[in-house]
């Protein structure tokens, strides 16, 4: 099927390159130099793409995608122009512009482009018809009517179940991704559903964090990843912001696959993992102006807790599963419904990192099998005043996934030898993987 994509610009030569571009590569173009006379078009009749200069006399590229929003906000849009501003970039992305491309074009990242957009705002279609004429059995049941996994999120309420689409249908992003949430996110949790959208592919992730990245790191698993046949690598680069200059300098030249990593031969991409706000960390400091342009391109902002509270008891429940699997134990504790109802209605104000700490305080104090809504608040209290020794203590422990993984690479993925290593047998490794 050809898709149809509207070409503003005013110089007509430039027009008319755009144009043999778009129609080389198989698209129904339509060419207009006049802002006024495109968007007239633009109301009466359907396209899947816009591609518009950013400078003109009269109404300016921002100006005019403000006007077709209103109209048609689901199509997306190409900004293309000679030179802009940073802050100019910033307020485009924030806008929601799908793409910024300065002159003279990279064709090829243009046309790469232009087919990603086009594929998520189809599929966000196809995916608001199957809301529409679905049966009455509950949000999860919608999600999993879908055919993906996902198990970061529950999917009980729409906040989560609306990121859960949003996830699914920038799987196939060629470069990068950026995952933006608030203090606590579960961002490793989140990329591992990523990675599940290709169970029976040859897909092969790594995750590197302030702690552990560098070239030597990231060369290293890749040439893991070739042991184990893989045929792309995504790269997980963690708590972004906290990085040091150096190393937030690295994740560009990563994320461009440049210097260094020229060398890597196989298809790699990067996800970017940030808490905070994207306009925040630039205005302090925290990312640089190359990396802004980068993680705003393909953004998404993961939903808090409290936006998400249908599914916080059932988050609560999984953790505890996973505890008494970790400790050996053969009773299933539950939460008592006055206990699952305060959990659902707490802010939870570092989110995914407090709930778990929460949970694992009750599973330590009070480890019966109804677990009783005294048992939460009491857990819940305790874990929100705890003494800067106490979260230091849970940082290291969040961090020791990290050095287990880089062992196992270290010792040829031999598990048997890592927990050699630690002086543990493997099923305290593997939980520690898991």
């Amino acid at each position: 099927m050809a898709y149809s994509v509207l070409i503003l610009d005013d110089d007509v030569d430039f027009n008319s390159l755009l144009t043999d571009i778009f129609e080389q590569a198989d698209y129904i173009v339509t060419s207009i130099t006049d802002p006024t006379e495109a968007f007239e078009v633009f109301k009466n009749t359907d396209y899947d793409l816009v591609v518009t200069d950013h400078k003109m006399p009269d109404i300016s590229g921002a100006k005019f995608m403000e006007m077709i929003k209103r109209i048609k906000p689901e199509v997306p849009v190409i900004m293309v122009s000679g030179f802009m501003e940073n802050d100019t970039i910033r307020s485009l992305i924030s806008g929601g512009v799908g793409g910024v491309f300065l002159k003279p074009l990279n064709i090829f990242s243009l046309l790469d482009r232009t087919a990603e957009l086009i594929d998520e705002t189809k599929r966000l279609k196809q995916n608001t018809q199957s809301y529409n004429d679905a049966s009455n059995e509950g949000n999860a049941l919608e999600v999993e009517a879908r055919g993906f996994p996902f198990v970061s999120f529950p999917c009980k309420s729409q906040a989560s179940i609306d990121f859960a689409e949003r996830l699914y249908n920038l799987r196939n992003f060629k470069s990068t991704l950026s995952l933006i949430g608030e203090p606590g996110t579960q961002f490793r949790l989140i990329c591992e559903d990523i990675r599940n959208f290709y169970k029976n592919e040859k897909e092969y992730f790594i995750y590197v964090s302030p702690g552990s990245f560098d070239a030597e790191q990231v060369l290293a698993m890749v040439e893991e990843a070739k042991v184990y046949e893989a045929e792309r690598v995504t790269c997980v680069l963690l708590d972004v912001e906290s990085m040091t200059d150096a190393q937030k300098r690295l994740a560009t030249v990563l994320s461009n696959c440049a210097g260094i990593f020229e060398l890597i031969e196989m298809p790699l991409r990067t996800i970017f993992c940030a808490n905070g706000d994207l306009d925040t960390l630039y205005d302090e400091g925290r990312i640089d102006e190359d990396l802004y342009i980068l993680m705003g391109t393909a953004e998404v902002c993961v939903p808090p807790l409290r936006d998400c509270a249908l599914d916080i008891a059932i988050l609560a429940q999984q953790m505890v599963v996973d505890i008494i699997r970790e400790k050996g134990m053969s009773t299933v504790s539950r939460f008592e419904a006055s206990a699952r109802d305060f959990l659902s209605k707490q802010s939870w104000d570092n989110n995914y990192e407090q709930l778990r700490l929460t949970v694992r305080q009750v599973m330590e104090s009070n480890p019966s099998k109804v677990l009783m809504l005294s048992a939460v608040t009491s857990a819940l209290q305790s874990v929100m005043l705890a003494s800067p020794r106490a979260r230091f203590e849970a940082r290291l422990s969040r961090a020791r996934v990290d050095y287990v993984r880089a062992t196992l690479i270290l010792l040829g993925g031999d598990k048997a030898k890592v927990a050699a290593f630690f002086g543990t047998d493997t099923a305290v490794v593997e939980a520690a993987l898991k």
